[in-house]
This record gives structure tokens, sequence and C-alpha cells, in this order.
């Protein structure tokens, strides 16, 4: 009777022993969990756990082998903040998230009841930091073609020092690329203004980079094979892959554009007179499109379009005479290539009979050099171009803005010319007589 008391006694005393280890039902009431395995009963709700780091390294939180229950894992600094990282179905349907500690710090941990209420056995593990396993430690990278070690659903951090200023393009080039992700940070703040942690790109992602200044690229591979391969490449921006450098279009039908260079496409429509405008890529593509409209770079934008017919997009709009629109095709679905349409059922492409606007050319009529103020624009520079009569462009060339600048034109024959300035947010035409 003794031996079967003592053996009760043993049993209750194991039970409230599990009972002790599950974890709280608020961040504020979290339980301390230990190195090694911890048990979590997500069957009335959340459960929270806090963990103190006991040296400056790693942590890693798993379900991963040690049950088939959905589990999905957040990881906070503290109370009424928001989770600096998470797992769901890092392995199967089991959740695996490393972080870096400091000693002393405490983290809390929350493994979320979202896809399961069961009971089940998670681990908890401290380890030294190893190189390019976080932002703090990242391994050395060059221009040109590497292997990297990257075990599957892992990340990979680079440091990458620009030796020029341009574009940069980052690309998985293997046979798992397409089992990739990328994204670029400034800084270990992952408030990038070239990416961030909402945004990662499927194997390439382009940026502009600034001659001597590093940069942070962290890889993620999906497929099991352990590596990834990759290039890096610095060359120049090209035409429409920037805000600042659009392609000029008009009215058209049939313009094909794709995402290749892992950049938007930009171009710009310049309104010759009031009217209404439909950009479109509605029945041109089944390709997912993503579309935007600024009317300055920098600015807010002042229209966008996304699933608008299917996955397609198309956005209408009242356009104004002299007023610059820039067209964004996202590559935020990184589509195949795809058409696009610009249409109206006003608008004209032709040049204006008659230009009246502020701008100011003298002596016109002129024998040869011309005086113009651009002291009204803000740019650096203004696109001018000579068109004669016929629409024929005879002379193109840049000016620096916010002064009186000047050109010559003596090598025209006598006529009538019309003056073209443009910036990237404005149009404006005035006629010049060639003595």
């Amino acid at each position: 009777m003794q031996k079967l008391i003592l053996l009760s006694l043993i049993l209750w005393g194991m039970t409230v022993q599990i009972v002790s280890g599950q974890g709280g039902e608020s961040c504020t009431a979290a339980v301390a969990a230990n190195q090694g395995i911890n048990i979590s009963n997500n069957a009335s709700g959340d459960q929270w756990f806090t963990y103190t780091a006991t040296m400056n390294g790693k942590v890693t939180i798993s379900s991963v082998g040690l049950t088939t229950a959905n589990t999905y894992v957040e990881i906070y600094d503290g109370c009424d903040l928001d989770a600096f990282t998470l797992s769901d179905n890092f392995i199967g349907e089991q959740s695996e998230v490393s972080f870096e500690v400091i000693s002393g710090l405490t983290y809390y941990i929350n493994w979320r009841n979202y896809y399961t209420n069961q009971e089940f056995e998670w681990s908890l593990e401290e380890a030294s930091l190893a190189q390019g396993e976080f932002c703090s430690f990242p391994l050395a990278s060059t221009a040109g073609y590497m292997v990297s070690n990257a075990p599957q659903n892992k990340y990979r951090w680079f440091e990458f020092t620009a030796s020029r200023n341009g574009k940069v393009t980052v690309r998985a080039v293997g046979d798992n690329a397409d089992d990739c992700r990328v994204a670029v940070f400034d800084d270990c703040s992952y408030t990038s203004s070239i990416n961030n942690d909402q945004s990662w790109n499927p194997s390439k992602i382009a940026f502009d980079a600034v001659e001597g200044e590093s940069y942070l690229v962290c890889w993620q591979n999906g497929a099991s094979n352990g590596q990834i391969e990759w290039t890096i490449e610095e060359s120049n921006w090209e035409a429409g892959e920037r805000c600042i450098d659009p392609i000029d279009i008009d009215v058209s039908e049939g313009n094909v554009i794709d995402h290749e260079s892992a950049t938007n496409k930009w171009y710009r429509f310049i309104a010759r007179e009031d009217g209404d405008l439909t950009i479109t890529s509605v029945g041109l593509t089944a390709e997912d499109t993503y579309l935007e409209v600024y009317t300055g770079c920098g600015e807010q934008r002042a229209f966008y379009s996304d699933d608008e017919n299917g996955l397609q997009s198309e956005i209408s709009l009242d356009v104004e005479a002299g007023k610059a629109y820039l067209i964004k095709w996202d590559k935020i679905f990184t589509p195949d290539a795809y058409t696009f349409s610009l249409k109206s059922s006003q608008l004209t492409t032709d040049l204006p009979d008659v230009a009246e606007s502020d701008l100011v050319v003298y002596p016109n009529p002129t024998e040869g050099l011309v005086n113009i103020d651009l002291t009204s624009y803000d740019s650096k520079t203004v696109q001018v171009k000579v068109v004669s009569l016929s629409g024929a462009t005879v002379s193109a060339f840049e000016l620096s803005a916010g002064m009186v600048d000047q050109f010559d034109v003596s090598n025209l024959q006598s006529g009538i010319y019309q003056i073209v300035v443009e910036d990237l947010v404005s149009r404006k035409v005035v006629r010049l007589v060639k003595q």
C-alpha cells in the first residue's frame, strides 16, 4: 500500500511538472522556458514563454522532428511590440527560427494556435554565431560568380562593397534558382530604402549603388541541396529602369516590356492637350501586372491599378496640356514579357500649331545665338529640342536649369522652328524665328 501511495505521489509530481511547463496565456503571463525540450499546449489559445540569454550568440527555437502538429511561432523583444521574426512551415508544417541574442536580455516566444490546438514538444538551444548566419556577421562577397553554402530555409548574409556608381544586379543562376529568394539592405536595421523583409525578390534584384558603400545581401534557399549559385554584376542603368530615366511614349498600341532586368519599367507621357488617357494591359496578356502613375519622381503615386480585370491592370485619367505623367509598370509579380497600350478618344501625338507658354527665348528672331530663361525650373537639367514645322527634330541637347542658358542655331536654315523644353514634370513649347 505504501508503494502504491509513493507511486501515486511520483506520478502526481510528474503531472504537476508537465503542467507547470506550459506557457502563459499572454505576454505578461509568459512562463520561463529552458534550454532543451519544452512543452506547449495550444488547446486554450496562444502559449507564451520567455527566455533570458546566457551568452552573446544565437538561439534556435524548433518544433521540427518533435511533433506532427502544424505549428507557428513568433519571437518578440517585449510585450506590446511587433514580432521581429517568426516561422511557419519551415520543414513540412513545423517551425524553426534562429535569432541573434545578447547575454542578459529577455526574449518572448509565442506559439500561436492559428493551426493547432494540440500539445506538442519544442526545443530551445543556445549556440555561438557562425559567419554568414546573421546580418551582424556577414560573409564577404565580390562581383562575379559564387557558390555559397545555404542550408534549406536558412538565411545567409553577405557584404558587398560597390566599386563604382551605378546599377548592381544580384541573381541566382543555378539549377535551384527558382527556389531562392534575395533581399538587399543598407544596414542591419532592416528598414532599407533598397528592400525590406516584406519585399523579397525571387532569384534576382537590382539596386542603385554608390562607389565605396557596402550593402548587405541576404539569400534564402528553399531547396534541399544546400547551396546557391549566384552572381553580382555592376553595370550602367538603362533607359526606363528608373524614374529619373523614363522612356517617352505617346498614344500607341502594343508596347512590349518585361522585367528580366529585375527592375521596374518607367515611361513618360507628356500631354499635348487636355483630354483622356487610358493605360492598360487588359486583354493584351495573361501575366499578372501592376501599374502606377506619378506626377513626379519622389512624389506620392497619383493612381494605381492591380487586378482591374483578372490579373491585368488599367488606369483611366484626365490629362492636362503640357503636364508630364510618369507610368510605372512594377516588377512586384516578376512577369514574363507582356504588352500594354495607351489609348485616348481625344489626344493626338502632333505638336500644336501655335505654342503659347511663359518660356522666354531672345533675341527672337535670331541669326544664331539664343538666350533661354530656365530660372523657373527646379531640376538640374532640362532636355531641349529644336523642331521644324514638319515635326522633325533637327537638334537635341541638354541645358542647365535654374539659370539663363544659351544655345546656337546658326547652322540651321532660315525659317520658323519650335523650341521644346522638357523636364520630368513638364513640357513647354515656344516659336523661334531663324533669320
